[in-house]
């Protein structure tokens, strides 16, 4: 990747920041998914300084969109995207429950990051069916 300009780099730095901090892992959870030191991550929120594998890598952990983490540009999650599916239960859901609609997203993210595995998903489907079934009674 080019040596890009301070003004760039402080700029991507805000945008990778943002990421980092409002995505659904933690730094170290970022790190560990990617295999690099934690102290990487904590660069990248300062610096902006990413190679391109890692921004890619960050972008599909935390739902932001590469291009934009990278240049700023377009939308700025998948869901902003125009292009984005948009599926009405989802959107029924969003309107009724903000925090139900995150949970949604976070897991799509994990799914996509390849951290929610289908064995952590059957799981997890397992246990709400649980609150479900003792909510019940």
């Amino acid at each position: 990747m080019q040596a890009m300009t301070e003004e760039h780099s402080n700029a991507r730095a805000v945008r990778v920041r943002e990421a980092i901090e409002s995505g659904p892992l933690a730094m170290s959870e970022i790190a560990d998914t990617l295999g690099i030191a934690r102290t990487s991550v904590l660069n990248w929120k300062r610096k902006g300084s990413i190679n391109l594998d890692n921004l890619k890598g960050l972008a599909e952990l935390t739902g932001y969109r590469f291009w934009w983490l990278a240049f700023g540009e377009g939308p700025k999650t998948y869901a902003d995207a125009e292009e984005a599916p948009q599926h009405s239960q989802l959107t029924d859901v969003a309107k009724v429950s903000p925090e139900h609609a995150r949970l949604i997203e976070c897991i799509s993210h994990l799914t996509s990051a390849r951290v929610l595995t289908p064995s952590i998903a059957e799981a997890m489907t397992h246990l709400l069916n649980a609150v479900a079934d003792s909510k019940k009674q």
